[in-house]
């Protein structure tokens, strides 16, 4: 059985290597979002999901690749817990992540990551709509 820290350091370079040519919004290496949610994280376990939570829904990374390189279940889960389908509106998908409690937390991260537009050089419309989303969610599951 892995220790926290094992996890964490396998956590984080799966996250490295799934999001390796990735960029975001602002043209920067997209390895930075995961990592700045995981510096909002208290605990071992919201750090792991943090690290890993874009990686299903954005990567070729499954559930399957995670538990077979020993993260637990309930890790797994909680990222399943914060991944869209692609078959859910986005309010659906936040009344899902909000039944998962370790998901909830890391999603909370996530949208406050998110909700940071000083990262733009440049602020648009879609930009605006976006953080109106982000913060109907962050309302929504923070209770």
């Amino acid at each position: 059985m892995s220790t926290n820290n094992e996890l964490l350091e396998k956590a984080l370079r799966i996250a490295v290597e799934a999001h390796a040519g990735q960029v975001d919004k602002s043209g920067k290496p997209y390895i930075l979002h995961p990592l700045r949610v995981c510096c909002r994280c208290f605990t071992d376990e919201e750090k792991m999901v943090a690290l890993l939570h874009d990686t299903i829904e954005d990567t070729e990374i499954t559930a399957e690749d995670l538990l077979s390189e020993g993260f637990p279940p309930y890790i797994v889960e909680a990222i399943l817990s914060i991944s869209r389908n692609e078959d859910e509106t986005y309010e659906e998908f936040v009344k899902r992540t909000s039944l998962n409690p370790l998901g909830r937390a890391v999603k909370l991260h996530d949208l406050e990551d998110n909700m940071d537009i000083s990262r733009l050089e440049q602020v648009t419309e879609k930009d605006f709509d976006r953080l109106n989303k982000y913060i109907k969610a962050y309302r929504y599951l923070k209770g």
